[in-house]
């Protein structure tokens, strides 16, 4: 099976800095938050070998592309597929109970045979 390779936009890569951020210092817990950021590239890379598995994330009816999420404890990663190319994009980052926020998602699909992911 051939893998996918997966991309972070600035705004999905910031968001989640921001979450392992207030793990460590708002929530005065550095080791738990080295253990939660370590469970997000985990599932992140689970991406390689098996996106398609998740579910569309709420998001996708707000968008001109396909959004999909991948369930980690409270907290959704949004990414798209790019099945001709084998490369996912992760578009956005927000925790579970939180509404969408389509305006933190890339207007249009982030062009992922381009140079730049982070369109």
């Amino acid at each position: 099976m051939t893998e996918y390779s997966v991309e972070l936009t600035d705004i999905a890569l910031s968001a989640i800095r921001e979450q392992a951020r207030d793990i460590a210092v708002d929530a005065q817990a550095p080791l738990n938050a080295e253990r939660w950021i370590e469970r997000i590239w985990d599932a992140v890379a689970t991406l390689e070998r098996w996106p398609c598995r998740t579910s569309l994330a709420e998001e996708n009816a707000y968008v001109e592309y396909e959004v999909r999420q991948l369930v980690v404890g409270s907290h959704l990663i949004l990414f798209t597929v790019d099945d001709e190319h084998r490369r996912i994009c992760i578009v956005g980052f927000r925790h579970g109970h939180r509404r969408p926020r389509p305006g933190d998602l890339p207007a249009a699909e982030v062009e992922l045979g381009s140079d730049d992911p982070n369109v």
